[in-house]
């Protein structure tokens, strides 16, 4: 849903969201006082950051490959010892 920011003279800023964003949205009714209000233009919210933190998070997409030394030692995977008769297969 579109969202568009309206500043009325006597309420100030509002937001206002729309279905689509056909039709002309540079003037509102304001839901306080039911004047009309002309839209605020904001610039949209993005940000840049650093190349070193591009390239970190990229580096950290892409797998991986290690040998057995930077693995670690292997640990045993113990299946848990479960009594349960009732239970078929245990």
């Amino acid at each position: 849903m579109p969202s568009y920011t309206f500043n009325c003279s006597q309420c100030g800023e509002f937001t206002l969201f729309f279905k689509s964003m056909a039709g002309n949205k540079g003037t509102a009714q304001c839901p306080g006082c039911h004047q009309g209000a002309s839209r605020v233009y904001q610039p949209p919210n993005l940000f840049s950051n650093s190349k070193e933190i591009r390239t970190r998070i990229e580096r950290g997409m892409e797998p991986r490959r290690m040998t057995k030394e930077e693995l670690g030692p292997k640990q045993n995977k113990r299946k848990p010892q479960v009594s349960r008769p009732w239970q078929v297969g245990q």
